[in-house]
């Protein structure tokens, strides 16, 4: 099966700290961009064509899902877009919830396809349909990202869509060789409404009451191979992330793009919108590969994959990857099991992740593996090779923690940021609580006398359970564990619950800790990492532009923001590799992420 039910309460690593191919291939390249980038959590440029590979990869599935027996080419974008989805972000097996496709009379059997150009060109026409709104989803993603780099106005729509076409007949050519090969009792098996546990995204459940509404009698028809060719793709109404196939042990996970199945033969595609030039085609080898182990140990290791394909939509080219044997594939698992035990398990510090890169590896137009080149090295192109030891940057060398700032009288001290803390474990009194419709309950509390207002920011904890308990009532004592505690500039304190909070009904085992023991304001000195600024039109139509930088020490990060006036000249002196102290600054935080916020009585001081 593609995707992996996981059981909660066996699941002792959560689904932030598993181990990933894209994880150990940057670990294999460089151990310390690894660290800067999953441990300090700095985030690299983000440029456009990244988010176009998303948005060619959605148009595609989208075109997939859809049928040319069920969906004229002219038919709306949303025909089946209305998929119920479970509490997990998963498509619902709720018997009785209500599938778009079972709503849709089929076409008449002479309106469908009856070649393969017949259908290429009604895909064209369903693809031109989806694509324009998926790069217009993926430009206003890109368009928010504080560390956007790039112009979109070079993205060429005519070239998108060329790669999704490309896309589209790859999968034709399947559909012709299921038209010319399938035998009887898989076309039996597929008009008597057999379907797949995990079934390819068609806008039908996962049962079908009688035969399918689609089939037809005698011979194979070409409308009937697609449908029955449709590979399994993650559903594009799904949350993200929802639908990862999972190591038995949970310490490894893994999306795949594309699994076609329809003949007992398993054959895993990746989707890449690019021409296979350069380093990362060695990555997507090595990914694939990872993909044939986690599909053979998620099957009992009974069953393992026939073929391996990268798709390189840029070079209109389909490159075979070779399939690991059983032994290759044991032992992979047990060097990543490995792996995920010296990185993930426990936090490795920066003295364990040397700047020693692997060589960049050569490879031309379809990831053809070719000679390396020379005249480079894998810190030209890296995005921190200004703060690493490697490029042109140093290692962290500021040991001080007292400083004296011109123009204030008396010393800052700073406080290391692996010291920051906003999270308190608190019991306190209900004040009042409301549950309003489809929403998490809006709570005041207080605590002798000190109040707050509690924001559930995340309804389900890492683990999936709910972070707070029902028919909670006015009067009630109840215990805040982990939650966040901030300030606004009036000192109002609120409390706010993410996905590591909880509130129970039970204090047991909690160390727990008052209000009153709540900092307001803190001082932190450290490296700038990057900077970044962000301009907006608010809803009164006035103009908003706030600055921020991403600062750490050896082994931890913080970013910090704040409106542009309030950071004061020395932020544009900073540069990336400088040293900074910022004072006064307010805490908030999300997951295992702690952020800073300059205020109108901060002070950025430049130090070095």
């Amino acid at each position: 099966m593609p995707v992996s039910d996981v059981v909660l309460e066996d699941d002792s690593v959560g689904p932030y700290d598993r181990l990933s191919s894209s994880q150990v291939n940057t670990y294999r390249s460089c151990k310390r961009m690894w660290f800067y980038e999953k441990v300090l959590k700095l985030k690299i440029l983000q440029i456009p064509v990244l988010y176009v590979g998303r948005a060619v990869e959605e148009a595609i599935c989208r075109t997939l899902k859809e049928s040319p027996s069920l969906m004229l080419k002219t038919a709306s974008e949303l025909t089946l877009s209305n998929i119920p989805i479970d509490e997990n972000g998963k498509p619902s097996r709720d018997p009785s919830a209500k599938w778009p496709a079972n709503r849709i009379i089929p076409l008449p059997i002479d309106k469908r396809p009856t070649s393969i150009a017949e259908l290429e060109n009604w895909a064209l026409a369903r693809l031109e349909i989806h694509l324009p709104t998926a790069l217009e989803n993926a430009r206003k993603d890109w368009a928010r990202q504080e560390r956007k780099s790039g112009d979109w106005s070079e993205v060429k729509y005519d070239y998108c869509l060329e790669m999704c076409l490309n896309g589209i007949r790859f999968h034709l050519d399947e559909v012709n060789h299921c038209y010319n090969t399938i035998d009887d009792a898989t076309l039996t098996d597929w008009r008597e409404g057999k379907r797949h546990h995990w079934p390819a995204p068609d806008g039908y459940g996962y049962h079908l009451v009688g035969k399918h509404s689609l089939s037809v009698t005698g011979p194979v028809s070409i409308a009937e191979a697609w449908e029955i060719a449709r590979p399994w793709f993650v559903e594009p109404e799904s949350e993200n992330f929802s639908m990862n196939a999972i190591h038995p042990d949970y310490w490894f996970q893994g999306e795949y793009d594309i699994v076609y199945r329809w003949d007992g033969n398993i054959k895993i595609v990746d989707i890449k919108a690019s021409k296979g030039i350069g380093d990362r085609s060695g990555d997507y080898v090595s990914q694939l590969q990872m993909y044939a182990m986690l599909w053979w140990v998620t099957h009992e290791k009974q069953e393992t994959i026939n073929d391996l394909e990268i798709w390189y939509l840029g070079a209109n080219v389909k490159k075979s990857v070779p399939n690991p044997s059983i032994n290759e594939m044991s032992e992979m698992e047990s060097e990543l099991n490995q792996l995920y035990n010296e990185i993930k398990l426990e936090k490795p510090s920066i003295e364990k992740c040397p700047a020693s890169p692997m060589p960049l590896r050569g490879f031309s137009e379809g990831g053809v593996s070719i000679t390396a080149p020379e005249d480079m090295v894998r810190c030209d192109r890296c995005d921190w090779q200004s703060i690493c030891p490697g490029g042109g940057g140093n290692e962290y060398s500021l040991i001080e923690n007292e400083f004296y700032i011109p123009g204030l009288v008396s010393q800052v001290n700073t406080v290391d940021i692996k010291d920051l803390n906003v999270r308190f474990n608190l019991a306190v009194e209900i004040d009042s609580i409301i549950y309003p419709d489809d929403k998490t309950p809006e709570m005041k509390v207080s605590q002798n006398n000190n109040h707050a207002r509690v924001d559930i920011l995340a309804s389900k904890s890492q683990s999936g359970k709910s972070t707070y308990p029902q028919s909670l009532t006015k009067g009630q004592k109840v215990y805040l564990k982990n939650v966040i505690v901030t300030s606004n500039f009036k000192g109002e304190l609120t409390i706010k619950v993410d996905p590591l909070a909880e509130i129970l009904v039970s204090g047991v085992g909690l160390n727990l800790q008052s209000l009153l023991d709540f900092r307001a304001r803190w001082n932190i000195a450290g490296m700038v990492a990057y900077k970044y600024e962000r301009r907006g039109i608010g809803r009164t139509g006035r103009e908003w532009h706030r600055k921020g930088m991403v600062i750490l020490n050896k082994n931890n990060s913080i970013k910090v923001s704040g409106w542009a006036n309030d950071w004061g000249h020395q932020y544009e002196m900073a540069e990336e590799g400088s040293y900074v102290l910022l004072a006064n600054i307010e805490l908030d935080a999300w997951a295992n992420q702690i952020n800073g916020q300059i205020g109108r009585n901060s002070r950025a001081h430049l130090l070095r």
